[in-house]
């Protein structure tokens, strides 16, 4: 498996496959903000409560095919299940973690994403899951930390499993979608919402990558010697 690993708010890759001519390596990234909530309440987090987000993409990369000037790119996830709140008692951070749960991209030129209140709702998720599909993938992992101050950060790795941006699924790849949240405050959350979210989802493998070695590099660029 390739792994990837990432720091809240920064993400750290180390790409250790040679791209060959005709095809293109790198890591195709997507910023996003949006809301998440959890059936319960999250900082109450029970077993089996179900935890989803709403976002909208602020960036994309090209090879995504979408030009946020005239349409729109929206990710949303479903189906995490909570394994249950734990505290540290000395820091007083909580961390949740769990099980299940799928991530999709949409790119869409209606531009018609509504976060609504208290969802689910009459906007959310259908709003956030039309359109063309970009990227869809199944958590292997996914965990969530949330400090005292109501702020914190979250972690995730995924199979990719189809949409347009993946040149062929990949159940063993790994992909990272990661990023921190904002505590409650005011007007800034709707209503319904338990936080804020602002982070990236990197796709290492959207398109087709060659691994070779020296020896063959070499050839394939000085060929006769």
């Amino acid at each position: 498996m390739k792994l990837v690993k990432f720091m809240a708010g920064t993400a750290l890759a180390l790409l250790l496959a040679v791209a060959a001519p005709g095809f293109a390596a790198g890591i195709a990234v997507v910023d996003y903000v949006g809301f998440g909530w959890e059936t319960g309440g999250l900082a109450a987090s029970a077993p089996g409560d179900q935890f989803s987000v709403a976002t909208v993409v602020t960036q994309i990369d090209p090879r995504f095919g979408v030009n946020l000037g005239s349409s729109e790119a929206t990710l949303y996830i479903t189906g995490l299940t909570s394994q249950g709140a734990v505290t540290d008692p000395f820091s007083g951070v909580t961390t949740i973690t769990y099980t299940g749960g799928t991530l999709a991209v949409y790119g869409d030129p209606s531009r018609n994403h509504d976060w609504g209140t208290y969802p689910a709702n009459g906007t959310v998720p259908s709003t956030f899951t039309d359109g063309t599909l970009l990227f869809s993938g199944t958590f292997q992992s996914f965990s969530l930390s949330l400090l005292p101050s109501g702020a914190g950060a979250y972690e995730g790795l995924l199979n990719g499993t189809g949409g347009s941006a993946l040149a062929y699924p990949c159940s063993g790849c790994a992909y990272t979608f990661a990023g921190t949240f904002a505590a409650p405050t005011g007007a800034q959350i709707p209503a319904g919402y338990d936080v804020q979210v602002d982070g990236t989802l990197e796709l290492e493998g959207a398109v087709p990558v060659q691994n070779v070695n020296w020896g063959s590099l070499k050839q394939l660029y000085n060929p006769g010697r």
